[in-house]
């Protein structure tokens, strides 16, 4: 009996419950399923993240841009990438050609692309004064050490110049020479990042194709902290090669704290290189993977491909018969190993070493894919939202989303809420993504956002849309769903909301 009694009175709880929400004229939340919506074959041209095209490169017209619209309608196109010797911007001690560099600038910002700088002191060809003395010749006429080299021995007078990297009157010269250049550059908007560049081949940080002398930790660390003094707001990035190439593990090991420590992440300049391939093949020619591991979770990393003529020439793109990549590729291919090299670095920013209309006519949909991969790459999974609200409401707003990128994003985005029908307001608040990283088991995350409704919101039936928005950039953060559900204003429609009176 006192069963029975039990049943009915929780019968009528449960009737009381559902009618107060009838009469409120709510309704439950429901779940709303976007996965009907992805698209994840389009190119998302997102900010903080991209391809780079690389020019200069070492030689004042290596890889030109022939037609602006190899970048300008390249997917996902992030910025110039700059490599050149600092002969070409200081041919006078004290007098600054900033002309090579300014006219690129300018041209490129223009068009929405960013700049990335590195500033090398040793190159190893000659067929032109700054590419033989890539230090100015004014610097070793003042005294600093140094001698003519290539792959380990001495040469002519003709050959390649390469400074002694630790000599007093090359660092004081480069010191007065990097100040300048951070008084001109370090912290405008369009500066991506800049490399530690001063010592070694190309500014890699060896000198296996000069004089393939060592350089201890304290001999390097004198060069990553005449960078640290002066570029004080701009990233500052190295290639893994001036780590790695300290002889003593425990000073290797130091070397790489040092890095970590003072915020500065890494590149890899080797992913494809021929030997490689043959040395790193089960990490997709990746030999530093630790390395990026500890700096990706805070920095933006950045891969760059050996040069993309010589990995076709060598056979390597598509594992011709007698490539390395067909003997130690275990039947891969080059795009498979930029793949895996992509995921052991989690690059953000991402390289093709060559010319912009030459790869993407190559590799267009391969191109896409890099674009989407690289960096973050959000799926909103469903959206929670009561379809009937009050005016002046609390309302909470549930979102699952998941990061499919190879890195987590760097900036706090917003979350732009639009409610459009007799009226239009938008609620704006952070989206909450700078905790969602990437993950191989689809690990998604639960964001809860709530909005107030204007008291004097106008009644009728409104259509929920969103959008994520990064204040820092000034741009949207494209989503991967069929375009038709996005208007003009870059907003993707959800659902629709009926707005009753307020509560009495």
């Amino acid at each position: 009996m006192k069963a029975k009694q039990t049943v009915k009175r929780q019968l009528r709880r449960a009737m009381s419950l559902f009618y107060l929400l009838l009469l409120a004229n709510l309704s439950f939340p429901g779940e709303i399923n976007m996965k009907h919506f992805w698209d994840d074959q389009i190119a998302l041209e997102n900010p903080h993240k991209g391809w780079y095209h690389h020019f200069p490169d070492n030689h004042i017209n290596k890889y030109i841009i022939e037609n602006d619209v190899d970048l300008t309608e390249f997917p996902g196109m992030d910025h110039l990438y700059m490599r050149l010797s600092w002969a070409y911007l200081e041919p006078v001690e004290g007098q600054f050609n900033w002309h090579i560099i300014d006219q690129h600038i300018e041209k490129w910002t223009a068009n929405g692309l960013g700049i990335a700088f590195r500033l090398s002191c040793r190159e190893t060809s000659s067929d032109r004064i700054e590419q033989q003395f890539a230090t100015p010749r004014w610097v070793i006429e003042a005294g600093a050490k140094g001698d003519f080299w290539l792959r380990g021995e001495k040469v002519g007078a003709d050959g390649p110049w390469e400074p002694i990297f630790d000599d007093p009157i090359y660092l004081e010269k480069l010191e007065n020479f990097i100040r300048a250049f951070a008084q001109r550059y370090d912290g405008t908007s369009w500066l991506r990042y800049v490399d530690i560049g001063s010592i070694g081949d190309w500014g890699e940080g060896h000198t296996h194709s000069g004089s393939r002398l060592l350089y201890n930790y304290a001999q390097r660390k004198q060069h990553v902290d005449l960078y640290l003094k002066y570029f004080v707001k701009t990233q500052l990035a190295i290639t893994d090669d001036f780590v790695y190439n300290i002889k003593n593990p425990d000073e290797r090991q130091k070397m790489h704290q040092y890095i970590v420590e003072n915020g500065i992440t890494y590149r890899d300049d080797s992913p494809l290189v021929d030997y490689y391939i043959g040395a790193y093949p089960k990490t997709y020619t990746v030999r530093s993977p630790e390395y990026f591991a500890d700096v990706y979770r805070t920095k933006p990393t950045i891969f760059e491909l050996e040069h993309y003529g010589t990995v076709k020439r060598l056979g390597n793109w598509t594992a011709d018969s007698g490539s390395a990549m067909a003997e130690h590729g275990d039947g891969k291919t080059g795009p498979d190993f930029f793949r895996g090299a992509l995921e052991l670095l989690h690059a953000s920013y991402i390289g093709y070493h060559g010319y912009a209309h030459e790869w993407l006519a190559d590799n267009p949909e391969l191109t896409v894919e890099l674009l989407n991969r690289c960096g973050y790459w959000y799926f909103l999974h469903s959206v929670d939202i009561p379809d009937q609200v009050r005016a002046s409401d609390n309302v909470t707003v549930k979102m699952t989303w998941e990061n499919r990128g190879v890195a987590p994003a760097y900036n706090a985005y917003d979350l732009v809420l639009r409610l459009a029908g007799p009226e239009t307001v938008t609620f704006n608040m952070p989206a909450g993504n700078l905790h969602w990283r990437p993950s191989e088991s689809s690990t998604t995350f639960v964001e809860r956002y709530l909005i107030t409704l204007p008291k004097n919101l106008q009644l009728g039936k409104y259509d929920l849309s969103i959008k994520l928005y990064s204040p820092q950039a000034s741009r949207t953060v494209y989503l991967p769903f069929n375009p038709q559900i996005k208007d003009a204003q870059d907003f993707y429609k959800i659902t629709e909301v009926t707005v009753f009176p307020p509560a009495e």
